[in-house]
């Protein structure tokens, strides 16, 4: 089932914009006209002021914190607080880019790994479900390319501090004849954090009662979309100012409408128009708000996070701008200025850059005398360069010298210590969230793929593993198995093994094969033994004959150190086609003795 449902997903496009589209074909309630609908308008209207005020605060700015708009800039390149007059230079070397970029490169360098452990460790049908629960969360997160949807939210969130994943929710599909079925389960990143107003429970600001997703699309677009609800309500939209800013014109002159959409544990309310016309209302009971908040950098006591840049903003501006005064101090250094008298005869002769002038007979040509000092205002540029890398907390590994480069092992693990603090600290929110988006899809997946109910059962734990910046943390986990301290199934777990037990099946399978057994366990020299007796076998017509790993090591006796090894009276020669069990540092002890050479002996 799960297969099937991956592929008619792949040939199916969905309409992200069209969020009212998965109650289509459910069986929750649906009335537009009902009192509890009235009363959730009623109760967005008495807050709406709140949240206005929350959002004027995380767009604009709020006295100490810049705002996404500037953040934005920032990212983009809009880094100039003036225009220079007169044709100066005016250049932007955006090191805030960078700090985005290598920041999100450290964190989603690999998708995040979830699976769904037993319910009991030692029971084999538990584990045969922890494995079928596995495969179906790994089909919804393919299919919704978790990869591409944890960079892309990742990137928001270091430029304006706040990232917000919306669903999981239900989509459904129209065939031909207008029926609606289940199509699939979705969640994406939000990548205006802005039109989500989150409604919280108290001010820890730590649990969602609800959120409005305020946002505006085409009049043609809204009509297309809400076709149905639109006749059924009998209402007409049409274009309306952006209720945030009433006196803004709109940039373009498309005409446009404001969506709000109401969302909490039970109930959703869709709205057009800046007075909140009710378009439609269904209680769906899901237990959950479909909304998972990450902040970048927790800010205690702040409904909001921290941007990774939003301390690199002033050093950033000020690099710029004095980077550029002086590309125009050594601009007027180079160029020559001369002065002089009785020049009514000048003439020039050009060749290249060279300019000769020649005056008659009473002229007289000088130049200017110019200060070529530029030390301080160099020293002054890399000191503010040095202020962003040092507040980003990347220090030299976002422009490494020669030193750095060749820096390895624990060294390089203390340079990086900067970014590992950060790139943990925001691991937990992940963990957390994405443990919740895999809650909300099991108990989709029950209600809407058919015979998951049996699999899943209401067990809705999950594992999350997240890779680290450094492979140091692999290795421990490596260590802490051979030294006997952790099992095998909880290592694979914290390397990113997706499902530990089918990957344990698949090793027993292999164990099965004397060849990948030998590379399993890794003793190379067993392998050479293999192959080597192999070889006999087939020059003595099959008469050595093994039977398993057993076989293999009673045929080809274990090479042998020195000759001091060996047993009283034997004189070891090796088969047909089998390699001496003499080593070379036996057989050069063995002739020597026989020419009368001392014995070597060795302290025991």
């Amino acid at each position: 089932s799960i297969t099937e449902i991956s592929k008619q997903n792949s040939n199916t496009s969905i309409n992200f914009m069209g969020l009212f589209s998965f109650f289509k074909g459910d069986a929750a309630i649906q009335d537009a006209n009902s009192v509890r609908a009235e009363e959730l308008k009623s109760f967005i209207g008495g807050i709406e002021v709140n949240l206005r005020l929350d959002w004027t605060r995380r767009v604009y700015g709020d006295g100490v914190y810049s705002g996404y708009n500037v953040l934005r800039d920032f990212y983009k390149g809009k880094q100039w607080s003036f225009k220079k007059e007169g044709g100066g230079t005016m250049r932007t070397y955006n090191y805030v880019f960078t700090v985005v970029e290598n920041m999100t490169a450290f964190l989603t360098n690999e998708a995040p790994q979830m699976s769904s452990p037993p319910a009991q460790v030692d029971d084999p049908f538990e584990r045969a479900l922890a494995e079928g629960r596995t495969k179906i969360l790994n089909a919804i997160h393919e299919d919704n390319q978790v990869g591409l949807v944890f960079q892309r939210a990742a990137r928001t969130g270091s430029i304006t501090g706040d990232t917000f994943i919306f669903g999981a929710i239900p989509t459904f599909k129209a065939d031909k004849d207008g029926n609606k079925t289940f199509d699939s389960i979705r969640y994406w990143n939000i990548e205006r954090p802005e039109s989500i107003r989150v409604i919280w429970k108290d001010d820890n600001f730590n649990e969602v009662q609800g959120f409005i997703k305020h946002y505006r699309i085409p009049v043609e677009t809204a009509k297309r979309m809400f076709k149905d609800e639109i006749a059924a309500k009998g209402i007409v939209i049409a274009a309306d100012r952006d209720p945030e800013n009433s006196n803004v014109i709109e940039p373009t002159n498309i005409p446009m409408l404001t969506i709000k959409e109401y969302w909490d544990s039970e109930e959703y309310l869709l709205m057009f128009n800046s007075q909140s016309k009710i378009v439609n209302y269904v209680k769906h009971d899901w237990g959950f708000v479909p909304l998972h908040y990450i902040p970048n950098i927790h800010l205690p006591g702040e409904p909001k996070g921290t941007s990774d840049i939003e301390h690199e903003l002033d050093p950033q501006q000020e690099y710029n701008e004095r980077t550029s005064d002086l590309a125009d101090i050594i601009k007027e250094i180079t160029k020559p200025t001369y002065w002089g008298k009785n020049l009514d005869n000048l003439s020039e002769v050009r060749s290249g850059q060279i300019v000769i002038y020649q005056v008659g007979d009473d002229g007289e040509i000088q130049a200017m005398p110019k200060s070529g000092q530029t030390l301080a205002m160099q020293e002054y540029i890399t000191d503010r360069k040095n202020d962003i890398i040092s507040l980003s907390g990347l220090n030299q590994i976002l422009y490494p010298g020669s030193r750095v480069l060749q820096a390895t092992g624990r060294a390089l693990s203390v340079i990086m210590q900067g970014v590992n603090n950060k790139i943990s600290l925001r691991k937990g929110w992940w963990e957390a969230a994405f443990k919740n988006l895999n809650v909300q899809i099991f108990f989709l997946a029950e209600k809407y793929i058919p015979n998951s109910k049996l699999i899943i059962n209401g067990f809705y734990k999950t594992d999350v593993f997240i890779s680290s910046v450094l492979l140091r943390n692999v290795a421990d986990e490596i260590n802490k198995f051979q030294a006997k301290v952790q099992s095998l199934t909880t290592t694979q777990h914290n390397v990113g093994i997706n499902n530990p037990s089918e990957e344990q099946n698949l090793m027993k399978q292999e164990l099965q094969d004397e060849i990948l057994a030998t590379e399993i366990s890794r003793q190379p020299g067993l392998l050479h033994q293999i192959l080597a007796q192999r070889v006999a076998e087939m020059n003595q017509g099959g008469a050595m004959t093994q039977a398993g790993l057993g076989g293999i090591n009673q045929g080809a006796p274990a090479s042998i150190r020195d000759e001091a090894e060996n047993q009283p009276g034997e004189n070891p020669a090796p088969a047909r086609g089998v390699a001496s069990p003499t080593s070379p540092e036996g057989a050069i002890r063995t002739a020597a003795a026989r020419t009368g050479a001392r014995p070597v002996v060795e302290s025991r």
